[in-house]
């Protein structure tokens, strides 16, 4: 239908057998999406302010399940979301998280406030420092460069509130040469509590040590290559964020593109 709306699942508030569920499948922002219809971004479901609305409404005590397939988004956000689980947990909430798929960059440290963490095959983390795009004289760029310095700290903190069997200088430089995890390296560091099928009160799979490299079925080549697509995936993201603020503040800009989407509009003939 022509005038039907078309959603895409972002985000998803579910109750379910006294178990509420939460997931994040989209990246982290305060702002949703750009709307060249209407020339406004849409309301962003996985914002801090969204997730704090959301958990106001499950009653303290509640147990919550949160699902994580995000490639990360903005640090702010991320660490907001962070906090208000931890929060929710101090008020007797239990949070069990689950990768889906990714939990990379930002999106890693906000599962990290779940009291265990589940990961399914072929899932992963991703660890790196905070990048931005920015601009200004040599003065405020060397003062951004510092916020970034701080900003990987903070994470490295949070970070190390989880970690097992790994020091805080090898973490940092871990987040330096931007890290690909597997869930058996996740669980070796205390990322991750379960692999698998593996649940609360079931041994893993003895044959899967997470000290055994044969276990690492994710080849470095392989590893590599994913690598390179998320800093694509990133730095895209971030040229197409730019770019729409900058088309946002020319009004000529403006009124060449809102005349271009009504004529697109015409030619389908809604």
């Amino acid at each position: 239908m022509k005038n039907e709306k078309r959603h895409e699942m972002k985000y998803r508030f579910e109750q379910s057998a006294h178990v509420y569920k939460l997931y994040v499948y989209d990246d982290v922002r305060a702002d949703g999406k750009f709307n060249w219809n209407t020339w406004e971004y849409e309301d962003s479901e996985t914002s801090a302010k969204y997730f704090r609305d959301r958990l106001e409404e499950i009653p303290d005590g509640a147990d919550i399940e949160l699902h994580v397939n995000s490639a990360g988004g903005e640090v702010g956000e991320g660490v907001s979301i962070y906090n208000l689980l931890v929060q929710k947990k101090k008020a007797g909430s239990r949070i069990v998280g689950y990768v889906d798929g990714m939990a990379y960059s930002v999106a890693m440290n906000i599962i990290m406030a779940c009291n265990e963490i589940h990961m399914g095959l072929g899932t992963s983390m991703f660890l790196h420092n905070p990048w931005t795009c920015a601009s200004g004289n040599a003065e405020q760029l060397r003062g951004i460069a510092d916020q970034l310095d701080a900003l990987a700290d903070a994470s490295a903190k949070l970070y190390m509130s989880r970690a097992q069997n790994l020091e805080e200088d090898e973490l940092k430089e871990m987040m330096r040469k931007e890290t690909m995890l597997t869930p058996d390296m996740c669980r070796q560091y205390g990322f991750c509590d379960f692999v698998g099928e593996s649940t609360e009160g079931e041994p893993d799979d003895p044959d899967n040590d997470p000290e055994d490299p044969d276990d690492d079925v994710t080849k470095p080549d392989e590893r590599d290559q994913l690598l390179q697509q998320l800093r694509e995936q990133l730095y895209q993201q971030k040229q197409i964020n730019r770019m729409l603020h900058g088309i946002g503040s020319r009004p000529q800009v403006k009124s060449v593109f809102a005349k271009a989407v009504q004529i697109n509009k015409q030619r389908k003939g809604e």
